[in-house]
């Protein structure tokens, strides 16, 4: 790979995705040129044409992330142009197939309720699915935000460092990433909103709603459950700025998702999940005892299918860890600096 691949590439992870290509090309053309012009000079000179000419071009030019703010100036926003477009496509997908599902099963619980009564469950369905949509819309543009806020985060300022510029501050070529962006930040999402649910009828307090979950969950089972996801949303933020399974994230991969398929297990095996104040309010017409039976059944189903989930987890990041230490070894004949 060039100085000249590496600059491009650093000027481009900096500017908004649909105009990076174009502004892309016009560097790397600029940078031509300007190096055909100098080479042309130093050969009738009789300077040897090396290196040299390509980093004192470069370094010219100057830092990248200033180069990258003349082309998109800098504004004052909550999600800059590094994170937008990956934020706009993952509230879409998210939106998409989270708010269909939520409508249909709230349609379909308010219908069994009451059968006859359709326009309600549809106006039901209508207004619950509004409501996630805006807690999903809030949960996940605050991820974002933090995103971009956090140095934690691989999105640096476009604030020129106070020192001169070198072609030795130049990263290599990014090498693909292994962990998506959109996917972690969809599960970040999704797991702030499920703590948010779970805690609602304590945020709540004396409201006369009657909650989903057994109430003595909250005596062990429930405080461990938002233990584990603090951990987890840590873990995630990791794989957010590292990318890749490397074997310490791999590792803390794997003992999270068994501490949580034993918690599930526990908490299924063991405990009422399902409040029975919830089920004898959902209609005093229905048998309470089959209605917990099909509950009960329910919830072990969704057990077994999560518990899978976090197996096929474990499997996944082992195996993409194995070909991320295959690169690396690769890494020594592959990824030199070159000009």
């Amino acid at each position: 790979m060039s100085l000249i691949d590496r600059y491009v590439a650093e000027v481009g992870r900096h500017l908004p995705e649909k105009d990076r290509a174009d502004i892309e090309a016009e560097i790397r053309s600029m940078l031509e040129d300007t190096l055909e012009e100098r080479s042309e000079r130093s050969r009738q000179n009789g300077t040897p044409v090396d290196e040299k000419i390509i980093i004192e071009t470069l370094e010219e030019l100057g830092d990248p992330r200033l180069l990258a703010s003349r082309y998109a100036p800098a504004k004052r926003y909550l999600i800059g142009p590094g994170w937008y477009d990956v934020y706009i496509k993952t509230l879409q997908r998210v939106l998409f197939i989270v708010l269909p599902i939520f409508a249909a099963v709230t349609f379909m619980l308010t219908l069994a309720e009451d059968p006859l009564d359709f326009i309600d469950a549809v106006g039901e369905a209508v207004g619950s699915a509004f409501d996630v949509g805006l807690q999903i819309w809030f949960w996940m543009t605050l991820v974002f935000v933090f995103m971009e806020r956090s140095d934690a985060i691989p999105n640096e300022s476009l604030n020129p460092d106070t020192r001169a510029w070198t072609v030795a501050q130049l990263p290599e070529l990014p090498r693909k990433r292994q962990i998506s962006i959109a996917e972690t930040v969809m599960n970040i999402a999704t797991e702030l909103f499920l703590m948010f649910w779970i805690a609602l009828p304590v945020i709540r307090g004396g409201s006369d709603s009657v909650p989903f979950l057994h109430p003595d969950l909250w005596n062990f089972w429930l405080p461990l459950f938002f233990v584990i996801m603090g951990l987890t949303l840590v873990h995630e933020v990791f794989q957010l700025k590292i990318g890749n399974w490397t074997p310490a994230l791999t590792i803390t991969n794997v003992i999270l998702s068994l501490i949580s398929i034993i918690y599930i297990a526990a908490l299924v095996l063991t405990q009422d999940v399902i409040n029975p104040a919830f089920l004898a309010m959902l209609d005093s017409s229905l048998d309470t005892a089959r209605l917990r039976e099909v509950a009960t059944w329910s919830i072990d189903i969704s057990a077994a299918v999560i518990a899978g989930i976090y197996v096929w987890e474990i499997v996944h990041s082992i195996r993409m860890a194995r070909q991320f230490n295959k690169q690396e070894s690769e890494i020594p004949a592959s990824m030199q600096k070159v000009s």
